[in-house]
């Protein structure tokens, strides 16, 4: 493994920095909201919560601004990079971090009428992949207005992109498909002068955990807001990081990318490691 120790002292780099965050009035995203700016720099935040959001701006009071944000809708997304880029200018970061897990894939309901079985809510899957498809094209739309600035994409991907979470299991889809995407462009947005990377958290005490998790998670690692909040900065104040999916797991920051391909051969064989290696090359522009 590849462990990342974040010096906070690394945070002054933020300083005069536009940052925009979704799923900000909450949890993850409060905390790195308020970190960040109290480093100096712009905070926009996107977010449905306009009572926390709102109670954010006022604790933050200046350099701040917050919008109402339904990521699951485009125009949302477009007011919102419009707003920043109205009030601030150049927006340096964004950080897609809005996130929910309403699960009912294999409950079995039937429509009152026709006694139907109904669907399933892909409500999670529309805010925790389609909200970041969406955060992701306007995000690299407005970085091109500023080629000659570095500009860094942070995704707020999960432990779940990686391991098996039932009852989570719209979760884990929606999440791997974070990391998919990561990796579909990390070799292209570099060629835009911009990075992009995920985040994987392991169990983090958010409002979103059921408090009897923690009585069964017992003395495992388990991550603060503000831990995490590191880690979702660090591409930011580490512009030269680019492709990486960082596990944290009781605030230690861990990238799995590297070592994946490093033993590659290990799990799939010489030749064929080899083989896939040689055909990314070529078919990857």
């Amino acid at each position: 493994m590849t462990t990342y120790k974040f010096d906070v002292s690394e945070l002054q780099k933020l300083k005069g920095k536009t940052i925009l965050i979704t799923g900000a009035s909450t949890g993850i995203g409060r905390a790195t909201a308020q970190i960040a700016h109290a480093s100096g720099a712009n905070i926009v935040i996107g977010d449905w919560n306009v009572d926390e959001g709102r109670a954010l701006v006022e604790e933050l009071k200046q350099k701040v601004l917050f919008q109402k944000t339904d990521v699951t809708k485009w125009e949302d997304v477009l007011a919102l990079f419009e707003a920043a880029h109205q009030r601030f200018g150049v927006i340096h970061a964004v950080l897609s971090n809005a996130g929910i897990n309403s699960e009912n894939l294999l409950d079995t309901e039937f429509d009152k009428e026709t006694g139907a079985l109904l669907p399933p809510n892909l409500k999670s899957l529309d805010v925790n992949l389609v909200g970041t498809l969406y955060m992701v094209k306007v995000a690299l739309y407005y970085f091109e207005k500023w080629p000659q600035i570095q500009s860094q994409i942070v995704l707020t991907a999960s432990a779940a992109s990686f391991i098996d979470t039932p009852p989570l299991h719209v979760y884990c889809a929606g999440k791997a498909g974070v990391l998919g995407l990561m990796r579909s462009l990390r070799t292209q947005v570099i060629k835009k002068n911009a990075t992009i990377n995920v985040i994987a958290p392991w169990l983090t005490v958010t409002p979103m955990l059921l408090p009897a998790l923690l009585d069964i998670w017992g003395t495992l690692p388990a991550n603060k807001p503000a831990g995490v909040a590191h880690a979702l900065l660090l591409p930011v104040v580490r512009p030269d990081v680019n492709g990486k999916a960082f596990f944290v797991a009781g605030h230690e920051i861990v990238d799995f990318e590297d070592k994946l391909h490093e033993t590659q051969p290990l799990w799939m064989g010489k030749q064929l490691s080899e083989d896939v290696d040689e055909g990314q090359r070529r078919l990857i522009p």
